[in-house]
């Protein structure tokens, strides 16, 4: 803020006094953190590809200007200077390096789309996949919406799904075998 360097503890912004030298790091490290997750940004987004490529190029400027003044991200120095930021980890994903430090190459995100936008599943062609879409869309069997992706009755489904899928007794709801068959059974 306003040139210098602050750290948030809970509510408080507190000011941080470093040398030059480390200062000028740190803020060379938050410009590619703050290109980072603007990349990011972009890519969950789905915004067109030029754009992407746009800030990729500004992404591998910063990393090589800085890289180039101050070593990797991932050497000892930059590490323990920035290890209190909560961006530390995404920074130090950038760089894929070997058991001795060396860079053997940088990541994905600076040449490629590594990020797309959620998509909906929307159909499937069997009840077994129906089950696994609805697990993962709405935490359980979801019966009807089972019935839209697969093309298939509810009956059909039951059917289908025979063994993985019960009908619990005590609420009238299909549930997957694990989740049916866990817990005090006999009662």
């Amino acid at each position: 803020f306003d040139n210098d360097i602050y750290y948030r503890e809970g509510n408080n912004m507190v000011l941080q006094q470093f040398n030059k030298n480390k200062t000028t790091r740190i803020k060379g490290m938050i410009e590619i953190s703050e290109a980072l997750r603007e990349l990011i940004k972009l890519q969950k987004e789905n915004y067109p590809d030029e754009h992407i490529k746009a800030q990729q190029d500004k992404l591998n400027t910063l990393y090589d200007r800085f890289t180039a003044s101050y070593g990797l991200l991932s050497n000892h120095n930059n590490k323990s200077i920035f290890r209190f930021d909560d961006t530390a980890a995404l920074l130090l994903s950038l760089e894929n390096i070997d058991e001795n430090g060396n860079l053997l190459s940088k990541a994905d995100i600076f040449t490629k789309r590594t990020i797309y936008p959620y998509q909906p599943i929307t159909s499937v062609d069997t009840a077994s996949e129906a089950l696994t879409v609805s697990i993962s869309e709405r935490a359980g069997v979801d019966l009807a919406f089972m019935s839209g992706l697969c093309s298939k009755s509810e009956e059909e489904i039951i059917k289908d799904l025979e063994g993985v899928i019960f009908e619990n007794p005590l609420t009238a709801q299909y549930e997957t075998a694990d989740e049916y068959l866990s817990g005090n059974i006999r009662k």
